[in-house]
């Protein structure tokens, strides 16, 4: 706990009219994993989410820090009628937040099956197209803020962790009984790898996307976290949104809350804030992202394992558990997951589910 947090919490105990002896504080726990900055700060009976911005200098080109950045983000989403925690009391680089929900999207995720979670799922994706709308709307005002990120640096590097994993499975097949498509995948690949760098509409919004930032209450979702934002692919942010990761839980694993339908609402949402894009080409670009999100997650796993003393590999490891598993259900879900009718895609997706029986 923060050394300052008594004189904190005096602070806000008397801005609110109240005394610190009303006032209950916990950390805040992502599994197994206790967070050093963000807790449960009661004050006389009423529940708040007190954070602290532990960077504290300027990040990037902007001129503001993570502090700065959500302040005014969350103050523009707030007043546009989106979904976002009120600003209660602020001091850099503290911020007293309404509470919005007792569990995460990724909580839910993880601990209930997904037919129970539609209406949520449904209510995430219609927010997520709010909050972009917002963003496009005040563009101009929140655009000083942004973080400069390199979307074609991004891409490259994407999509070669992508196709090293494509290496990786195609040379698995050959040393075993898998026959199917060996020579034909690497066109396949190559070919839907251009159109993902084609790609090239992005849109203003948050840069940490993922189910964890998604608190839920009664079914409705608020989105939490922008301490950073810039310009990224809207479905790179649905499918990271709506893939949990379970990380610093015991039996997490991954779990994809995305079917057709859930895409299609994306598609119908869309239309009003993005034109000259059909709803099939929105679902073709979203197939194409969760392919792409996933051959990097087993990227990323394959590695971890095979360079486990390397700091970025430990963390991982520590954070999802067993690997074999996640290798399994990595595989599961790329093989499983149909969002569009593109070929390339359902091309992809049957030579990867060949491997199923190899982890």
């Amino acid at each position: 706990m923060s050394t300052n947090l008594p004189h904190l919490i005096q602070q806000i105990a008397t801005q609110l009219g109240a005394t610190p002896d009303d006032t209950q504080i916990t950390p805040i726990r992502h599994g197994t994993f206790d967070r050093n900055n963000v807790w449960r700060l009661e004050l006389v009976g009423e529940p708040y989410l007190l954070k602290q911005h532990l960077i504290t200098q300027p990040i990037g080109a902007s001129a503001f820090t993570p502090f700065q950045i959500e302040s005014k983000v969350l103050s523009v989403l707030h007043q546009a009628g989106c979904r976002v925690p009120k600003i209660v009391w602020k001091s850099e680089p503290y911020l007293l937040l309404e509470w919005c929900g007792e569990s995460t999207l990724d909580d839910l995720a993880q601990e209930k099956p997904l037919k129970d979670l539609t209406t949520i799922r449904n209510n995430v994706v219609r927010e997520l197209c709010h909050i972009e709308g917002a963003f496009s709307n005040y563009a101009d005002t929140i655009a000083p803020y942004t973080f400069p990120l390199n979307l074609y640096h991004t891409m490259e590097a994407m999509l070669t962790q992508a196709q090293k994993t494509i290496n990786y499975l195609t040379q698995l097949g050959k040393e075993s009984t898998l026959t199917n498509q060996h020579t034909d995948i690497e066109t396949i690949w190559a070919e839907l790898a251009t159109r993902l760098q084609a790609h090239q509409s992005p849109t203003l919004g948050g840069l940490d996307y993922n189910a964890k930032n998604v608190v839920i209450h009664s079914q409705t979702p608020t989105f939490i976290d922008f301490a950073s934002v810039g310009w990224d692919w809207q479905e790179r942010r649905l499918i990271q949104t709506l893939s949990s990761l379970g990380a610093h839980r015991q039996d997490g694993n991954f779990v994809n809350l995305l079917d057709t339908a859930a895409v299609e609402l994306y598609a119908n949402e869309s239309e009003n804030y993005r034109s000259g894009r059909s709803r099939s080409e929105f679902a073709t670009q979203v197939d194409r992202h969760h392919l792409l999100f996933y051959l990097v997650t087993i990227y990323r796993l394959v590695r971890a394992v095979a360079q486990p003393d390397r700091a970025e590999n430990r963390t991982l490891l520590c954070a999802w558990g067993d690997a074999k598993a996640r290798l399994r259900q990595a595989i599961t879900l790329l093989a499983d997951t149909h969002l569009s009718d593109d070929p390339c895609a359902h091309q992809l997706r049957e030579f990867i589910a060949q491997f199923r029986q190899l982890f």
